[in-house]
């Protein structure tokens, strides 16, 4: 088994110096949280991304540089690349997922090549992958590539993992219909879908819901070929590496000799790379508010501040870089004076060794993104930090602000707030930011990179391995159920009702079982070795109307009511939501006229069938959306099946109602037909070996069996009635 990792940088470059060729490896936050975990973990590792060099230049020099990894590079064309890459996944994707719509530049082509791209980067995947392999896919520019992926490969083992933040509805809602639809339905071909936050895993999950349509279960969302896991798995950081770094002699010099140049001042440090979501304005703005309204640290506090060149081919980062130097230059302007200047201004990257001497020379480190899926500089800072020293400011817009919770938070917006916790950062007394830096250390050595990483591909694969393959209840298959049927001495029969015995019908009161279902379902109990049970969402007068006289158990409104000889309640009292509940639901029958409400006792359902389909799915969004919160914390459960919404009371439970009240070790054969939601509470109980579940129609399933109609189901119980005769 290989780890295919998929980005859209290669974790190496090369570059043509004169007449020598340099490979480097990249120092990116992913490439050196998924290079130092495959070397500590020495798992293979693949690497696919898009070349920033000529294929030439590496066939001729890729078995130059030292590595424990492959290396699978993909070439896209120019023109392809900058729309991919510049105009669709940094002017659309990356503006609209950090909240920032009005810059927004979308257009058809720029759509068309990122499709375009994901199609060629699936294609090198594809030809690389072996069964038993994991697809680990990255980041926004491949939202698309999970859903290729499985198509070729419907049993392969896909995570993802999104580094930036993932909008709310609202925000997301700004693309165009085809667009979010490609990015959504993409995104769920992975058997694992991770962010850094629950926000951003909640926001995921509300957008599949209001826009495609599928509900999730525990953050689990159930489709065709398989399941899609939703969660947080903040990334981290190598701890050892960057606490191990203080002590390197080439630190220690570089660390001296900044204290050397700034000894009788307090210094802040920021490092970013150009980027309008990091807040460096706000950033100066606030720097230039604190020595205002603390004049005592002018003269005494210097503000160093690196900015790493990054897209300055895109007009909005051109921008940015010129509006940052205009406040530098205004700042030391007005403030400074011919022997101080305020803000040290470079713009150029750091390596390693410069960083971590800037890191632990800093009183101060100020990391305020207005938007940021992490952050791991704020990491890197405080695991740098052997000697205890310190304090972080953090803007509470990072992720990395929900784990250190040590860090002054601040609001990346308010100018006052900033030049207070720098005040306080810069008085903060030796012992608080001891304190500080070790619990947030403690954090940070537990929850490493390797952690990440491995959470991460251990849940990809248990989530894999829990995915069921229903098989069609046809031939053989058939033929083996039936002899266990045959040979069984006490049988036991549940059958959804709706959608499994009777075809679903514009209005619920027009589906009724014909003579040939009361025929088929007499025979069948008739039989002293069989219990013939009827399970539904009907309430039990429809039930005890159409089926009461025959001699088979019954179960209405979900498991709310069962009936042996009388009809008992598994429930006591009316629930106290259920008025509203009603209201709130003929409000939307006033608005989508051909919609209407079944009022159950302990249930109430809004069927929209009948409405015209785009209208109907929307406005079920919408209801849905509003029961959820209606009803917080109420004893409830919210169905979003077949053209229905429906809220029931939370005992009424077809699993937990057979299990209390039917099932028992006497039978050694169990059977189970249903065909909507409700029906894999019970099929995700009947896991023995002697313990048969059959999903009707489409869809991901905890059953074992599948068949596709109303009528295979009726010819399969009809072929029960006569077992002796095929034996």
């Amino acid at each position: 088994m290989k780890i295919i990792t998929v980005s859209y940088r290669l974790p190496v470059s090369i570059k043509r110096q004169k007449e020598n060729v340099k490979i480097t490896q990249s120092a990116g936050g992913l490439a050196t949280a998924i290079l130092s975990y495959s070397e500590k973990s020495k798992k293979n590792l693949t690497w696919v991304g898009v070349a920033d060099f000529d294929k030439e230049l590496w066939d001729n020099n890729k078995n130059n540089y030292e590595s424990n990894f492959d290396i699978e590079p993909v070439y896209l064309e120019k023109r392809l690349n900058r729309n991919f890459y510049n105009i669709f996944s940094n002017s659309v994707l990356w503006s609209l997922f950090h909240y920032f719509p009005s810059y927004i530049e979308y257009n058809h082509e720029g759509f068309e090549a990122y499709k375009a791209a994901n199609e060629i980067v699936a294609e090198k995947v594809n030809s690389i992958y072996e069964p038993g392999d994991i697809v680990w896919i990255h980041d926004y520019h491949f939202m698309g590539l999970a859903k290729i992926i499985r198509e070729k490969h419907p049993d392969a083992k896909i995570g993802y993992f999104l580094h930036i933040p993932f909008p709310n509805f609202e925000i997301f809602r700004v693309l165009p219909n085809k667009v979010r639809r490609y990015l959504l339905e993409g995104v769920l071909g992975s058997n694992l879908v991770g962010f850094h936050t629950w926000d951003n895993a909640i926001h995921f999950t509300e957008c599949v819901e209001k826009m495609l349509g599928h509900s999730h279960k525990n953050f689990i969302f159930s489709q065709d070929t398989h399941r899609t896991r939703v969660g947080s798995f903040p990334i981290s950081i190598d701890f050892d590496k960057f606490n191990n770094a203080y002590d390197k002699p080439e630190v220690i010099k570089l660390r001296e000799e900044i204290k050397h140049l700034y000894e009788d001042k307090k210094i802040i440090f920021s490092v970013d790379r150009l980027d309008y979501t990091k807040g460096i304005t706000n950033r100066l703005n606030a720097f230039e508010n604190f020595l205002i309204n603390y004049p005592q640290w002018r003269e005494k506090v210097v503000f160093l501040l690196v900015i790493v060149p990054s897209r300055e081919e895109i007009r909005k980062y051109g921008e940015r870089k010129k509006m940052i130097e205009l406040n530098i230059a205004r700042i030391n302007g007005t403030l400074g004076n011919y022997k101080w200047s305020p803000v040290v201004y470079q713009y150029q990257s750091v390596d390693f060794d410069k960083l971590i001497a800037l890191y632990t020379s800093a009183d101060a480190a100020l990391i305020s993104p207005v938007r940021d899926g992490m952050n791991l500089v704020a990491k890197e800072y405080i695991a740098a930090r052997k000697d205890l020293r310190g304090a972080l400011i953090l803007s509470v817009m990072a992720g990395a602000a929900k784990e250190l919770q040590e860090s002054l938070t601040i609001n990346p917006f308010d100018d006052e707030q900033i030049a207070l916790k720098l005040n306080y950062a810069l008085t903060m007394s030796e012992e608080e930011q001891e304190r500080r830096i070790e619990r947030m250390q403690r954090y940070l050595k537990k929850h490493d990179v390797f952690r990440w990483a491995t959470d991460f591909l251990n849940e990809t694969e248990e989530i894999h391995s829990r995915d069921t393959k229903p098989v069609a209840l046809a031939d053989k298959t058939k033929e083996t159920v039936l002899e266990k049927f045959d040979k069984a001495k006490k049988r036991l029969i549940l059958l959804d009702f709706d959608g499994t015995l009777v075809n679903l019908q514009p209005k619920p009161e027009m589906a009724v079982p014909d003579d040939k279902l009361i025929k088929l379902l007499n025979t069948l109990a008739s039989d002293e070795k069989n219990d013939v049970w009827i399970i539904s969402g009907r309430n039990h007068e429809f039930l005890e109307e159409w089926l009461g006289e025959l001699p088979i158990g019954l179960v209405a409104e979900h498991g709310g009511y069962i009936k042996r000889d009388k009809w008992e309640s598994v429930i006591n009292g009316t629930p106290e939501w259920k008025g509203r509940v009603i209201e709130i639901m003929h409000d939307y029958v006033d608005t989508n006229a051909e919609s209407f409400v079944e009022i159950k006792e302990f249930g109430v359902a809004w069927h929209y069938r009948n409405v015209e389909q785009r209208q109907g799915f929307l406005a079920s969004r919408e209801l849905l959306s509003l029961l959820k919160n209606q009803l917080y914390n109420m004893p409830t459960q919210i169905i979003d099946g077949n053209k229905v919404i429906e809220v029931k009371h939370f005992l009424a439970h077809k699993g937990t109602t057979c299990k209390n009240n039917i099932l028992n070790p006497d039978y050694d054969f169990v059977l189970s037909f249903g065909d909507d939601k409700t029906d894999e509470d019970l099929f995700e109980m009947l896991t023995g070996t002697n313990e048969h579940t059959v999903k009707v129609g489409p869809g991901n399933t905890a059953a074992k069996y599948r068949v596709q109609s109303v009528e295979e189901v009726l010819s399969f119980l009809g072929e029960l009635t006569h077992c002796n005769v095929m034996k």
